[in-house]
């Protein structure tokens, strides 16, 4: 047993210690991290208010600005949005902001993390998900597609009517979105599940929150809970227009996020329409950067 495994090796799921049955009523709180893309954020939050028909019990985002102009995009985003009850936290300290967002939360409760380029470009009713989301379930996948070329080797479904359902594992090489099962990028859990791998873990931004994560599956507790569940046509795809973390290697495009941020600031807007019609063919799919006039304005 090499180190990875055995640092986590008696760790138990909470979950066993709980009462708890997810229903058509169970509480879904969505955290979202944002750092210089208070245009991108803006086009996430248009998305999930037209096509995620779950109504959310919180939106939070951690959002992060490094200097006056992307202020001035968060306020805007801000004034925006007003009348969506979103509660925004300006980044301290990563990790104990996440921390303590999480902690504060009910254990019956469900979580989604999102990132600022993500898009939910579909519309989707998650209840049926919700509904079938079990102890033997580690994670709700929203972005896991059959049609996705990338994921070649697709896994063994018990369910592919209304949803599918499959049996995730630990990869010797890249895991595919079907076998990756702690993701920053719109997979849905179990909060006391994901309040007990926060006090287990370290890390200092999005990247190595997500690097942290994905080490610690191999965790005795996290391996024994073995299935997950998507819907069958993805409702959520990355749109990487740029990089704006110092953490690893990610593909994106690389335009640069003053310019996206000062077309915000004079009023435009990134066409979702464009985003909602492009058919991604990957988790990450570049669609382009269209702008629209803010017709608010």
């Amino acid at each position: 047993m090499n180190f990875s495994y055995l640092r986590y090796f008696f760790i138990k799921d909470p979950y066993k210690s709980q009462s708890l049955k997810t229903s058509g009523k169970t509480l879904l709180n969505i955290i979202i991290f944002s750092k210089d893309r208070a245009c991108q954020l803006d086009s996430l939050l248009r998305s999930i208010k037209e096509n995620f028909q779950y109504t959310p019990d919180t939106v939070s985002v951690l959002y992060k600005s490094s200097n006056a102009d992307f202020e001035k995009g968060y306020k805007k985003a801000k004034n925006k949005h007003i009348l969506t009850a979103i509660n925004w936290l300006r980044e301290t300290d990563f990790q104990s902001d996440v921390k303590n967002l999480v902690s504060s939360m009910k254990p019956e409760c469900l979580i989604m993390f999102l990132v600022d380029d993500n898009i939910v470009f579909r519309k989707i009713d998650i209840t049926p998900l919700i509904l079938s989301f079990q102890h033997k379930h580690l994670f709700i996948s929203l972005r896991a597609s059959l049609l996705y070329k990338r994921d070649k080797n697709l896994p063994v479904f018990s369910k592919t009517e209304e949803l599918l359902e499959w049996r995730w594992k630990i990869q010797r090489k890249k895991s595919t979105t079907w076998n990756y099962p702690l993701s920053v990028d719109g997979n849905i859990y179990h909060a006391v599940r994901m309040q007990q791998i926060l006090k287990d873990i370290t890390f200092a931004a999005p990247n190595s929150f997500e690097s942290a994560m994905h080490d610690y599956r191999k965790s005795k507790w996290v391996r024994q809970i073995t299935k997950a569940l998507s819907p069958v046509k993805p409702s959520l795809f990355n749109n990487p227009l740029n990089k704006v973390q110092t953490e690893g290697k990610t593909w994106h495009k690389s335009i640069d996020p003053n310019f996206i941020n000062d077309k915000y600031l004079d009023d435009q807007l990134i066409d979702n329409s464009k985003l909602y019609n492009c058919n991604p063919i990957d988790t990450h799919h570049d669609c382009g950067l269209n702008f629209v006039t803010d017709s608010h304005h």
